[in-house]
């Protein structure tokens, strides 16, 4: 019977390491746990001197960084990629000085055969849909044991024979563990509805006009943004002028950046929660969205663009179109109280709940179980 305990387990990551974590490194937290976990963020960092440098992050997890990686991606043939990865692959082999158990990659490109880790285990796990590396994806996926994703449009777009399986996101722990109460927030505003967003605010999928036109009629209303707004861990971007015209608005408020223990003890303050992605031009792309869950595990109602995983489940107030959503916002809004009621705030927590990257794992461990 496979367990994921006492194992040492490669993760490959397209973001590096920082304040904002998302799937990637959070299952490493929770790996963490009973394994020995190898986190390689597959991007090169020429500023370094050596060509593999290891840095601890805490017990058991420890970063690492090539100073270059495999070049001509998008031009050469994959032999000549695999040929320059068994190079890298031999040195990050002699600098950790033992095999992997497990190899679990959320690296859509630079590492295109994973059978050259040789470990027992080789999992793909694209959480997010990325169309310019979609040639890599399927040969990526053919040298996976098992395929995982969180959303049937992102599965379906890899044509692949390594079984593939659903995997919701998954939530921290620290979300439900409430200690003593902090204080409120001081970016909240007592007379008004507070309505939070969490997220990069650079990435290309929001739906600008309508966010900008919400934000602008709705002066009864505070908007709290908490995320990056210029170059991150997760973000090489750092302009939006979009962003400039929200924080012109007198009821908008731009926190930055939260660790994920501070983001766990002010969400419950909030009265509702918004996503507003544009699932017309990126139906794919935000086919699913890691910060439902963080929403979800307060309780509060959350208004959003449509999500057919969420189809039916009533945890979300959805629509599918631009014109929809404003009539949503509104009519959330309108409705708050009765939509906040005890009862479905409990049914939203208990969702949120029952996705802990605890349960997560367990779910995988009974997919590789059933491999044949």
């Amino acid at each position: 019977m496979f367990v994921f305990k006492n194992k040492t387990i490669l993760i490959l990551s397209p973001e590096d390491w920082g304040v904002n974590l998302l799937s990637k490194h959070l299952y490493a937290l929770e790996l963490s746990k009973n394994n020995t976990v190898y986190f390689l963020h597959t991007s090169p960092h020429p500023q370094q001197k050596e060509l593999i440098s290891t840095y601890k992050i805490q017990e058991n997890i420890t970063l690492i960084h090539f100073k270059k990686v495999a070049r001509g991606i998008f031009k050469l043939p994959s032999f000549l990629i695999d040929f320059q990865n068994k190079y890298l692959i031999q040195k990050l082999y002699n600098k950790i000085e033992q095999p992997i158990d497990i190899l679990w990659s959320f690296d859509q490109s630079k590492f295109q055969n994973l059978k050259q880790f040789k470990a027992k285990i080789s999992i793909f796990h694209p959480v997010d849909y990325i169309k310019s590396v979609n040639p890599f994806v399927n040969r990526i996926a053919n040298s996976a044991n098992v395929v995982l994703s969180v959303s049937d449009p992102i599965l379906n777009t890899i044509d692949t024979k390594s079984p593939k399986f659903l995997i919701n996101h998954g939530i921290d722990n620290s979300f439900f563990q409430h200690g003593q109460k902090v204080v409120t927030p001081i970016f909240l505003v007592e007379d008004k509805l507070n309505i939070g967003y969490i997220g990069n605010m650079l990435i290309k999928l929001l739906d600008w006009e309508t966010l900008i036109e919400i934000v602008k009629t709705h002066t009864e209303c505070n908007f709290i943004f908490i995320g990056p707004t210029d170059k991150s861990n997760i973000s090489s971007n750092n302009k939006n002028k979009a962003i400039d015209t929200l924080k012109s608005f007198s009821n908008t408020v731009f926190t930055g950046q939260m660790h994920k223990e501070e983001l766990a003890s002010v969400l419950p303050f909030f009265d509702a929660f918004w996503l507003c992605y544009d699932n017309n031009k990126y139906p794919i792309e935000v086919s699913n969205s890691h910060k439902i869950m963080e929403y979800l595990s307060t309780g509060k109602v959350i208004i959003s663009n449509y999500f057919e995983i969420y189809k039916n489940s009533g945890l979300l107030e959805m629509s599918q179109s631009k014109i929809e959503f404003i009539e949503t916002f509104n009519k959330t809004i309108n409705n708050i109280h009765e939509l906040n009621n005890a009862e479905l705030q409990k049914k939203r927590i208990e969702f949120a709940k029952d996705n802990i990257y605890e349960k997560q794992i367990e779910r995988i461990e009974k997919i590789i179980n059933g491999l044949k």
